[in-house]
């Protein structure tokens, strides 16, 4: 299937590792011009090299931590200054402490919701007068399923993620009016270093995770960045024009419910 994302420029936050280094890297093999920015400078660096020849010209790594305001105005500004314009955005960057409620200071729910919500909404703010101006555009945001399974040891992120939803419907409305389609994507478990440093946490061995990631989905497995990481590309391209306001699930079946 061609996507037709050949000559298209995307800003990937979190493009680092996960799903937001196979989300860069997918759209650089798509024939797209990528920046991708995250904290850590030497990891985004094996982003750009995993791009290869390929990527030559057509991929930037740029470090930004998108809990302050000038730095998502500077990501936005090297994009233009380099590629020209922005057609796509990924807001991929920031994840959430898991806690007991009580033991969970003001401090834990600012800084998490200052990179995850705040992190979002400020970089389609920033992107979007742009995108209006072009008369299109897309911005994908990846959230999580915490939005739709509240549990108690996971507050902060789910109720994040389920603002995140409704931002993400809010904004599409917003953006329809200049022909900027918008959606998100609620990922389950995937295999990410978060992921497998949180089954660490709680098992005693290899086996111990290998088991209990069998254990997380009714397909028997965990999903991978490059599975997310083709929806977005999807979701991105002309083959999605009509896909608008979505919140789309990919966790292999782990959410039961009608929502999601």
């Amino acid at each position: 299937m061609q996507l037709g994302l050949q000559g298209k420029v995307a800003i990937v936050t979190g493009g680092s590792k996960g799903i937001g280094q196979a989300t860069a890297l997918g759209l650089i093999a798509e024939g797209a011009s990528v920046l991708a920015c995250a904290r850590g400078k030497e990891a985004l660096e094996e982003t750009v090299r995993s791009a290869g020849k390929q990527g030559e010209g057509r991929i930037v790594g740029m470090p930004a931590d998108l809990t302050q305001g000038q730095a998502i105005k500077d990501v936005v500004a090297r994009c233009l200054e380099v590629f020209g314009r922005v057609d796509i955005l990924v807001n991929n960057a920031g994840s959430a402490r898991p806690g007991e409620f009580l033991k969970l200071p003001d401090e834990a729910w600012l800084d998490d919701w200052t990179l995850k919500f705040f992190g979002y909404m400020r970089m389609a703010r920033e992107v979007l007068p742009h995108m209006q101006k072009q008369k299109s555009g897309v911005i994908v945001n990846i959230i999580g399923t915490g939005a739709l399974r509240p549990i108690g040891g996971y507050m902060i992120g789910g109720a994040a993620n389920a603002a995140l939803n409704h931002f993400t419907k809010a904004l599409a409305d917003e953006g329809a009016k200049h022909g900027v389609r918008v959606v998100g994507i609620n990922p389950g478990p995937i295999l990410t270093e978060r992921l497998q440093r949180f089954l660490s946490t709680f098992s005693s061995g290899s086996a111990d995770a290998e088991e209990a990631m069998s254990k997380m989905t009714p397909l028997g497995r965990v999903g991978k960045s490059e599975e997310v990481a083709d929806l977005v590309l999807f979701l991105a391209s002309e083959r999605a024009a009509f896909i608008h306001g979505a919140n789309i699930t990919i966790d292999g079946g782990a959410n039961p419910g009608l929502m999601g």
